[in-house]
């Protein structure tokens, strides 16, 4: 069944003044190769319209089921792997398992599943960043942008340390009492900012900010992320002692105890 999408405005309404603080084309890269894994005509035709106006130089490969979805991530080694869950031929999650076994590509989740234990099993399995249908145009650019942003900055001081934290070669290697953790761009840039603060509390609102921008973001999936990197990090992670949650405010790293 084809998803319905409500887009802000029309394509060609957006074309100048909706895009013109979106759209940075000299921080994005001329060029990037998004792979979109989705077996819905309409979707893909959404996906394709949003992009050949907020940013025409995106080339596109396509896949209909996640057979081939697997086979053109190591045809194409695209940027990006849009990754629809609900696939024709087989698990959503067993692609992205498969994908990110063999590549550290960004790879973002598209889901009509607003549950939140699915949407964290998925980022436990390595997805970066995930986007519930239907979702509106600019939010999908500005997902995308964040993603790249993070990708290719080099904003993110790697020598920095606490206590027993540090990171290795990348944001995505961190360090805990010796022990090498892999972790998302995402993760990444959240356990830079908790390090950062030094034991002070970050409120969701500045993770959420640094993870999607200040036009869109939503401080109510920084929780999904916190999850994940206690499922990484702590001994017991229903029972946290390292990243403490301030209910209703944020979180800190304890190393008090």
């Amino acid at each position: 069944m084809a998803e319905v999408f409500h887009p802000d405005l029309s394509l060609s309404d957006c074309k100048v003044d909706m895009y013109k603080d979106v759209i940075d084309y000299a921080e994005w890269g001329a060029h990037m190769k998004i792979l979109i894994i989705e077996d819905d005509e309409n979707t893909v035709d959404f996906i394709k319209n949003v992009f050949d106006v907020g940013w025409p130089e995106a080339e596109f490969v396509f896949a209909h089921n996640g057979k081939d979805g697997i086979g053109l991530v190591e045809d194409e080694k695209p940027d990006i792997v849009l990754l629809d869950l609900g696939l024709p031929d087989m698990s959503g999650f067993e692609v992205l398992k498969q994908i990110r076994h063999n590549t550290e590509m960004t790879i973002v989740l598209m889901t009509v599943r607003d549950d939140e234990s699915e949407i964290v099993h998925g980022l436990t399995l390595g997805a970066d960043e995930y986007i519930i249908k239907p979702f509106r145009q600019l939010e999908l650019l500005a997902r995308i942008r964040a993603l790249t942003r993070r990708k290719l900055s080099a904003l993110e001081d790697l020598s920095i340390s606490y206590g027993p934290l540090k990171f290795g070669k990348s944001i995505r290697q961190m360090i805990y009492n010796g022990r090498e953790i892999d972790v998302t761009l995402t993760e990444g840039r959240i356990l830079h900012k908790l390090m950062e603060s030094r034991g002070e509390v970050v409120t969701s609102d500045e993770i959420a900010r640094l993870i999607w921008g200040e036009r869109f973001y939503s401080s109510i999936n920084v929780k999904s992320y916190i999850h994940r990197i206690r499922q990484k990090m702590e001994e017991d992670p229903a029972n946290p002692t390292l990243i403490i949650g301030e209910p209703g405010v944020g979180y800190y790293i304890n190393l008090k105890d």
